[in-house]
């Protein structure tokens, strides 16, 4: 055992040994660390003075735990939450309760980093334990007490097994099991796992920088202030929380709306970068309850329209000091073009503001109660100015993480919007203001929830709301009316957030401006009350923390906002071809989509204008679409594309391909490429919240393949040159079992217990950081296969 713990009685370690397991035991090894090695107090570890000779976590440790640690631990789904992307992550330590949880039955306590607890001991309090030691200090407790040194040392002891497959032993995937050990049962988890050190599941660290982070721990684990902000981006910081934080009630509210889309956002000062190359800081746009000028003091609410319960509200810029990872990077540009445009959609004359809207859940949980005083158009068009953003606050917010979050959705389908400068083609409710209680969503329960309540409440809303809609269409057009082209937003002929594709990657997921990919099965088009009701239902107005009625209706509320989208797409259909569409998209729950065909059928809106010239009439709407919108919106490779053979790729060979593929393309000059290959999944429905894979039809499975690299979290790494595509084209088309798939991954593969996988994973990273500055945010392992 430790050294000290050696000179206790054989009967006492003994004992100890026994009972680690077990709360009275657990007590009992508290006791004997305490004895050895003095009680446990939390450390001052910002050195306003480092010795020279010292290591600094900033300078020294930091860019070691980005490219190996950071990758496995970031964000809410960190192995036991702890986060490494920031020296304050790692200063916090690891909890043993879960943030993904959806079977609790009452909402958690929120922990999020910065946000819910402002000191190390405010965490401790909270549960969280260290990973560094906090009892005596010196070089050797420093490292025995220290189970970020003792996980990297069980590696160094311990490294992966040889063969190309993990055993079973090792439990991989986002919802194994995790074993979060503070230290006084460390040795119970060392003799219990032996290879389970970290990196966990990959190729340890070299030697070189394991002794580097030994030395650091081993001096205190230190780290230097940080530098203060500067200059340049305090005379942006003061512009900006200036214009968030006028007087008039008219600006109050138009802050407060703002806030609640942005408050996800990574902004960065436009004026403040060169060329696209990435700024040295990005903000969080923040609730504080003190004004600029004076010291931060956020509010830490669970939802960002919660009461502030304080007397004015101030929306202040807090510098982002982690880590950039991919999977929450949501880049947002403020610039002096951006802010003229707020002024003109908020601050212009067209509407007053005689009081402010309060915050109670059923109002602040309902954008068309809280901000009817703006108008609509206003608000719809600040969501299109970056509708990219305001879809991805979906799929890189919290909600995002998880199958049962991501099976609402089709694998791969084309989002385009209705144009808010012509007249809407369907009923939006906004307009009836006795009709605003229709549209309120889950929110309005808070984080504790009944999960029946989605079809005895909800379900009855949405109802009532779709027969508004056909009331009003019905009211409108008598005679009927024609829908054209011209309803569709072209994104003023010079906004690329015009048409979008949504990409699933089983748990996880991405949004690209522009469409990509062969002709999907089902598109959307979405209008001002469908987006704002996106966002406030699966942004704003989810709680990663909530129970799993909260979570459960979250999930199946977004049934209704997925098949009302695509009814707003089928109505540039015939009648009778939207109906045929509709049916099929629903194979096996078609009674799922009667009411919106019902008002396909008897809305009276015709498509005659529309002029078309063949049988196929989606693939023709696409085209026809894809034309308006001009040809730079559509990506489609050419027959000179270096993986165009790939492309063309369809059956149901294809199920033993995972989601997500990330290729390294080498030529004949020795250039390097990045591709992503990314697997769409064929269902016969996606209504249905459990038994996906009894829904799935892989003879319909395709592949979209990439330019770059797609998605936050990758399957499978493969690495090849231009003469190797033919041959990989065909061992995809030739699987048909789990043993050619592996014998395809050793032939092209990189495999997480490959020798190449940290030159592999670094190629990778500068890659992005090279090619999509702006974008570029660490990628996350936690998902690749073992296979």
């Amino acid at each position: 055992m430790l050294k000290k713990l050696k000179q206790t009685s054989l009967i006492q370690r003994a004992t100890l040994l026994l009972c680690l397991t077990s709360i009275g035991c657990a007590v009992l090894a508290e006791r004997q660390w305490n004895e050895a090695y003095g009680e446990p107090g939390v450390v001052e570890r910002i050195s306003q003075s480092p010795s020279e000779s010292a290591l600094e976590f900033h300078r020294d440790i930091k860019p070691i735990t980005d490219q190996r640690c950071v990758v496995c631990h970031a964000c809410y789904d960190a192995p036991c939450q702890l986060k490494l992307s920031s020296f304050e992550g790692l200063d916090r330590g690891a909890s043993q309760v879960l943030v993904y949880n959806g079977t609790r039955i009452l909402a958690d306590e929120p922990s999020r980093l910065f946000v819910d607890a402002n000191s190390t001991q405010a965490w401790r309090q909270k549960g969280y334990y260290p990973v560094l030691n906090e009892r005596t200090q010196n070089p050797e407790t420093n490292l025995l007490g220290s189970t970020l040194y003792r996980m990297l040392k069980l590696k160094q002891a311990h490294p992966l097994p040889e063969g190309p497959i993990l055993p079973d032993s090792f439990e991989l995937g986002s919802d194994r099991s995790q074993q979060c050990s503070p230290i006084e049962s460390f040795e119970q988890y060392e003799k219990s796992y032996p290879q389970w050190g970290m990196p966990y599941g990959l190729p340890g660290i070299s030697n070189e920088n394991f002794k580097r982070i030994e030395q650091w721990i081993a001096e205190g684990a230190t780290a230097a202030p940080q530098p203060p902000i500067p200059e340049s981006y305090r005379k942006q910081m003061k512009i900006w929380e200036d214009f968030f934080n006028q007087d008039s009630l008219k600006a109050r509210l138009a802050s407060r709306y703002m806030y609640e889309h942005l408050y996800l956002a990574n902004l960065y000062f436009d004026e403040l970068k060169a060329d696209q190359t990435s700024p040295e800081y990005f903000f969080k746009l923040v609730r504080s309850s003190t004004p600029p000028g004076q010291d931060i003091k956020e509010i830490a609410s669970r939802r960002p329209f919660d009461d502030p319960e304080v007397e004015r509200v101030y929306y202040r810029l807090r510098p982002v000091i982690s880590t950039i990872v991919d999977k929450t990077h949501m880049p947002y540009a403020l610039s002096p073009e951006r802010r003229e445009l707020w002024k003109a959609l908020f601050f212009n004359d067209d509407y007053e503001v005689t009081s402010l809207p309060g915050y109670d859940p059923v109002t602040a949980a309902n954008p068309f109660l809280t901000f009817k005083s703006i108008p609509a158009k206003s608000r719809y068009r600040f969501m299109l100015d970056e509708a990219q953003y305001t879809i991805m606050g979906y799929i890189k917010g919290p909600v995002c993480r998880g199958q049962v979050a991501l099976n609402v959705i089709e694998d791969q389908f084309w989002v385009f919007f209705v144009d808010p400068d012509v007249e809407q083609m369907l009923y939006e409710s906004h307009i009836r203001e006795d009709n605003l209680d229709h549209l309120v969503l889950p929110a309005a329960d808070e984080s504790n929830a009944l999960p029946t309540e989605i079809w005895t409440k909800y379900a009855d809303l949405q109802n009532k709301h779709l027969q508004e809609k056909l009331q009003y269409i019905r009211e409108k057009y008598p005679e009927g009316s024609e829908v054209t082209i011209n309803a569709i937003w072209d994104g003023d002929g010079h906004n690329p957030n015009a048409a979008l594709t949504i990409l699933r990657h089983f748990d996880a997921a991405t949004v690209l401006k522009g469409l990509h990919g062969p002709k999907p099965k089902t598109a959307w088009v979405i209008t001002y009350s469908l987006l704002e009701r996106i966002h406030y239902l699966l942004v704003a107005g989810f709680d990663v923390y909530g129970n799993l009625g909260h979570q459960l209706n979250t999930r199946l509320y977004m049934d209704f906002l997925r098949m009302e989208g695509e009814s707003n797409f089928l109505v540039l259909l015939p009648l009778k071809s939207a109906e045929k569409e509709f049916k099929h998209w629903y194979r096996g729950a078609e009674s799922e989509v009667k009411d919106y065909i019902k008002i396909l059928r008897e809305s009276g809106l015709r498509t005659n204008l529309l002029n078309y010239q063949s049988n196929q009439h989606k693939a023709e709407l696409l085209d026809k679409l894809i034309d308006f919108l001009g040809p730079d919106i559509a990506q489609k490779p050419s027959p000179e594309h270096a993986l165009h053979s790939l492309t063309t790729l369809q059956g149901s060979y294809l199920r033993w391909m995972p989601e997500n593929t990330m290729l390294r393309l080498r030529d004949k000059t020795g250039q390097s490429q990045a591709y992503t290959v990314l697997v769409n999944r064929a269902h016969s429905n996606v209504s249905s919240l459990l038994w996906e894979n009894d829904r799935l039809i892989p003879a319909e499975d395709n592949l979209t393949v990439l330019p770059g690299l797609i998605g936050s979290y990758p399957n499978s790494f493969l690495d090849i040159t231009s003469e190797d595509v033919p041959a990989l084209a065909h061992a995809i088309k030739s699987l048909n079992s789990e043993q050619d798939y592996r014998a395809l991954k050793a032939r092209f593969g990189v495999r997480r217990t490959d020798e190449r996988f940290w030159e592999f994973a670094d190629w990778l990273h500068q890659w992005k950081r090279e090619h999509t500055p702006m974008q570029s945010g660490l990628l996350d392992f936690n998902r690749l296969e073992n296979r």
